[in-house]
């Protein structure tokens, strides 16, 4: 068996990527939700440090973080590859920059599978103030947790001559704040993604917005999302990767991104004032850096009404939203005159007493009331615009621990179509019914298409010859099927 010598970089992506949407409405009509991100934004602008212990990280062959259930995959053979035993500020990294992690000879060859834990009884994050935040850990809740890294595309082939393998730990969405609570806590939700960086590029630019003269200058704080999936086709099918984020000077870098096609979301969410830009196409090659310049306009030419906030909310906990609202001339009103409202205040309710006005903006804090989905409305005058609000239950106290595909991977004719049903399991062996199962290709081949989704059960529709791969993902697990079109 060749040999490698495999050093492990952790790279944090730490864009706060909002969720929303953002049509001018009539009064009486609900708008389209346009774009799908992510949920609350993580409070840079308070934050000292996020301090992650990392005990080690192993790698497997095998495309599944789930083993040793009945009916279940068999257990996943977990090779480690470096024990640093270290604690990392993910805050310092970012444009890029990342820290040595170790390395280790192993095995050459494909791997599918990354898995980091962590010691939370040795992790935090710090305020500004010196003051440890309340964390909420993912099960077990405290001491030694597993966490794991997906892998774009295909299992990562890393050479006999040996590599070099970045996990982006993404901390904007890793860690919401205030999602179940309002009390100032964060709930970690581990979202981090494995690369081979021989294989990657990179995306870098400045973001600018028009100042009060028109004039562009740089922006500070805007959050930059590279999805894949087909421009063409509804946001909501679009993957996202990673993140970034410009800094004092409006410049932004997202890096490790794998060779091909992606498309760019660039917006200010603190600035609603401002339309978020879509770029569909951005060429990245491995090895090399995109350069993205991005002008965010105002968001019309003439008067409108704008939100911009988080689109989803635990039960329990707030949310701030914010509107703008424009003059003929397309510039945000000093004091803009807004009425909030909620369609279903049983799921969703906008708090008495929270509205105000700052910084040209309206805001006000909406309550997660109930579980479900309604919408929360801004009016002003003839004006009006509407935020899809989701209320999602409190964190499980019993979580996902494997999941089953079935079947476990398929064969089909071009043209043809058939489905996968994937099945929830806790550590006991216990069927779930209750958490959401999320479905994707893990490439854009296109060799297959997912054409419906819901719950536990994705058809499939095969349009070209070759291999790809589905992924049912829930909470911090996922699996893996083979779809091959002769």
């Amino acid at each position: 068996m060749k040999r490698l010598l495999a050093t492990v970089f952790v790279l944090a992506g730490i864009a706060g990527v909002a969720c929303y949407q953002d049509d001018t409405l009539q009064p009486s009509m609900i708008a389209p939700t346009k774009v799908f991100l992510t949920d609350g934004p993580f409070p840079f602008d308070t934050v000292r440090s996020v301090n992650i212990y990392v005990k080690e990280i192993a790698a497997a062959t095998v495309a599944d973080t789930t083993s040793g259930l009945p009916g279940a995959a068999p257990t996943v053979q977990w090779t480690t590859i470096v024990a640093p035993h270290k604690r990392f500020d993910l805050l310092t990294l970012q444009q890029g920059v990342t820290a040595f992690v170790g390395q280790q000879t192993i095995d050459a060859g494909k791997y599918a599978a990354f898995r980091m834990i962590i010691n939370a009884d040795s992790s935090s994050i710090i305020f500004d103030d010196g003051s440890s935040a309340v964390v909420r850990w993912p099960y077990p809740y405290a001491g030694e947790i597993p966490i794991y890294a997906l892998v774009d595309g295909q299992p990562m082939n890393v050479p006999a001559t040996g590599g070099e393998i970045v996990i982006d730990f993404d901390v904007g969405r890793s860690f919401q704040y205030n999602v179940f609570t309002g009390h100032n806590e964060f709930q970690m939700l581990p979202y981090l993604r494995a690369v081979n960086s021989a294989a990657t590029g990179a995306i870098k630019g400045t973001v600018t917005v028009p100042d009060v003269e028109g004039n562009p200058v740089p922006n500070q704080n805007a959050d930059v999302s590279v999805f894949s999936g087909d421009a063409t086709r509804d946001a909501s099918t679009w993957l996202l990767v990673a993140t970034g984020h410009t800094d004092a000077l409006g410049h932004y870098q997202v890096s490790f991104l794998d060779a091909g096609g992606w498309i760019v979301h660039v917006e200010q969410p603190k600035l609603p004032g401002l339309a978020a830009s879509i770029i569909p196409s951005v060429l990245v090659s491995a090895g090399n850096t995109t350069t993205l310049d991005v002008q965010l306009a105002r968001a019309a030419v003439g008067t409108f009404i704008n939100i911009t906030g988080p689109s989803s909310v635990g039960f329990g906990g707030t949310i701030m939203l914010m509107a703008a609202v424009g003059d003929s001339n397309g510039i945000p009103e000093a004091n803009p005159q807004v009425t909030w409202s909620s369609r279903d205040p049983s799921i969703a309710l906008v708090l008495q007493d929270s509205s105000f006005v700052a910084d040209s903006l309206s805001k006000t804090l909406v309550l997660g009331y109930g579980v479900g989905t309604t919408w929360i409305v801004a009016t002003s005058g003839t004006l009006a615009d509407s935020i899809q609000v989701q209320v999602v239950n409190s964190p499980p106290t019993n979580p996902v621990y494997n999941i089953t595909l079935n079947p476990a991977s398929m064969t089909l004719a071009q043209g043809d179509s058939n489905y996968f049903t994937a099945t929830l399991f806790d550590s006991a062996g216990n069927v779930l019914t209750g958490p959401q199962t999320s479905w994707f290709l893990t490439d854009s081949s296109g060799v297959a298409t997912i054409i419906w989704a819901s719950g536990n059960t994705a058809w499939i529709h095969a349009n070209i010859s070759g291999t790809t791969h589905i992924r049912a993902a829930s909470q911090s697990k996922f699996k893996d099927a083979t779809i091959t079109v002769p």
